[in-house]
């Protein structure tokens, strides 16, 4: 899939078409991201290849996300002895419109309707070759479940905690999967777009501040 009809082999074809649609410059990949980019095309089959801004994006099934990631760790090409980041976005079902950032204004595109799912990012860094780039999947928006990578790398520990505290996704192989920073008898997952608005009411000085939605200024 990486680049798939589209001039710049940097990119996978619908984000291309959306830069020229426009009239936003395509950004190429430095050499070295785009060997990387390649290394990796080459190993894993069914990878879909984004570049923009100068940052290389790959996305693969969730079933993948282990083996590449082993690869990345033990690979002395690429020799990513980091994970940096593991983070994640809520997109729910539906249309959605997004802002285009533009000389000439900044006009609105409405996309067609899509499933939900949840976004998975793995940040993935070099000190060695110093270089940075992004391991993308999707998971499912109802019960989001994927493999724990924190035997691959420790840090993934704690993220994954944070992962499942904010947005439900359950890793599985977790050695100790539970919340980290929301109370442990807390309902629900504050960083999915589902999420009700308000708030909680909190002590603060001896007096209680009531849920935003309940104040009154």
């Amino acid at each position: 899939m990486p680049g798939s009809g589209s001039g710049n082999p940097n990119m996978a074809s619908g984000e291309s078409i959306r830069l020229r649609e426009r009239g936003l410059p395509e950004v190429q990949l430095s050499e070295h991201l785009m060997r990387i980019r390649d290394r990796l095309v080459e190993q894993f089959d069914g990878l879909e290849v984004l570049g923009f801004r100068g940052e290389l994006t790959l996305i693969c099934a969730p079933e993948q996300v282990p083996d590449i990631l082993v690869f990345c760790r033990d690979d002395d090409e690429l020799s990513c002895e980091m994970l940096s980041d593991l983070s994640g976005v809520h997109w729910p079902g539906g249309r959605r419109q997004e802002v285009a950032e533009e000389t000439t204004g900044w006009p609105h595109y409405e996309s067609e309707d899509e499933p939900g799912r949840v976004e998975l990012d793995y940040m993935l860094r070099s000190l060695r070759h110093n270089h940075v780039f992004r391991l993308r999947t999707f998971l499912p928006d109802a019960a989001p479940r994927i493999a724990s990578v924190a035997g691959i790398y420790r840090s993934a520990d704690v993220m994954e905690r944070e992962a499942y505290d904010f947005l439900g996704v359950d890793f599985e192989g977790h050695p100790d999967l539970r919340r980290i920073l929301m109370p442990d008898e807390w309902e629900g997952h504050p960083h999915r777009k589902d999420y009700p608005l308000g708030g909680v009411e909190v002590q603060y000085k001896g007096a209680t501040v009531p849920p935003p939605d309940q104040r009154s200024y």
